[in-house]
């Protein structure tokens, strides 16, 4: 019974702890957590100044697909964190041979010609609203406003910009000698592959909740191992994929997207620097046209971020 009751506060002591020892990765959007999700524990929460800078970057890639992300994460004492991300993803040849076919045949505006990239900023920010007590985890809510390159969104039927938001939830337990993350996100967004494809499509205007979670292991006090999965609007673009293919004369063009998943390994040697590298599945990435390899995305990824 004695341990029982000692559970709660083990637990609460736990996270604490962790905080204080450990710079939080950012994930690729610009908050504190793992890669794909955001976690309810500040990115630099450990700091004794009222505001800690960190600068951070991701570079992401698969068969036909290369994301590169970067930015700058303001933690506000222990609450909060104020972040900007620019985004950049370079597409496939097989994309831009299509929409430059799409141009000269008339389905397709004139201003995605020869595109073979799209960007993004991101403003987004994070606010602690609860701490943590024992076996509850601490709470957060945020919310990133996308800013896209406009030409392909607004092909595809979506709007360039705007805005989601999460609850997320993130407790530090103690597990075989060591201590296990567990994370769960809800979102409520309309964003098409985190935005780079805009927000929407024409039948898809309004918000649809979606899910994340995060799980990883101290394997030892700096060094972290887990795995992740995020889920996202599979049909916003429905309309355009409909579209492509009657236009093209082929059904078989798919821009559904897929659920993603991450499998990491985290080093968070001091307060001030941590580096995460990992394997990605992304599933299917706007598969135009079907005979590409875009609809088995598997790739990885390497993160670091520096606090000043």
């Amino acid at each position: 019974m004695k341990i029982k009751r000692m559970m709660p506060l083990i637990a609460a002591t736990a996270l604490m702890a962790s905080q204080a020892a450990m710079a939080l990765p950012i994930m690729i959007e610009g908050a504190g957590g793992g890669g794909l999700n955001p976690w309810a524990l500040i990115a630099n929460g450990s700091s004794k100044h009222i505001v800690t800078p960190a600068v951070f970057g991701t570079f992401g890639t698969t068969p036909e697909y290369d994301l590169y992300s970067a930015g700058v994460n303001l933690s506000i004492s222990k609450y909060a964190e104020v972040y900007y991300t620019h985004q950049y993803m370079g597409l496939p040849e097989s994309m831009t041979a299509t929409l430059d076919s799409g141009v000269k045949s008339g389905f397709l505006p004139t201003d995605v010609t020869n595109l073979n990239s799209v960007e993004q900023d991101i403003i987004g920010g994070k606010l602690q609203v609860y701490h943590g007590s024992g076996l509850i985890p601490a709470i957060a809510v945020g919310m990133n406003y996308h800013m896209t390159s406009a030409p392909l969104p607004l092909a595809l039927t979506a709007h360039a910009n705007g805005a989601d938001y999460y609850v997320t939830g993130t407790g530090i337990y103690p597990l075989l000698g060591s201590h296990i993350v567990l994370n769960a996100d809800l979102y409520i967004t309309r964003s098409n592959y985190l935005g780079l494809l805009g927000q929407g499509g024409a039948d898809h205007r309004s918000y649809s909740a979606q899910g994340g979670a995060s799980v990883g292991y101290f394997v030892a006090k700096d060094v972290v191992v887990g795995a992740e999965w995020r889920s996202f609007p599979g049909n916003n673009l429905a309309a355009a994929q409909a579209y492509l293919a009657t236009q093209m004369a082929d059904p078989g063009v798919d821009m559904k997207q897929s659920d993603w998943y991450d499998g990491f390994i985290a080093y968070m040697p001091n307060p001030k620097f941590s580096v995460v590298a990992a394997i990605l599945d992304l599933g299917n990435m706007a598969n135009i046209p079907p005979d590409s390899n875009n609809a088995n995305q598997n790739g990885f990824y390497v993160s670091m971020n520096a606090a000043f």
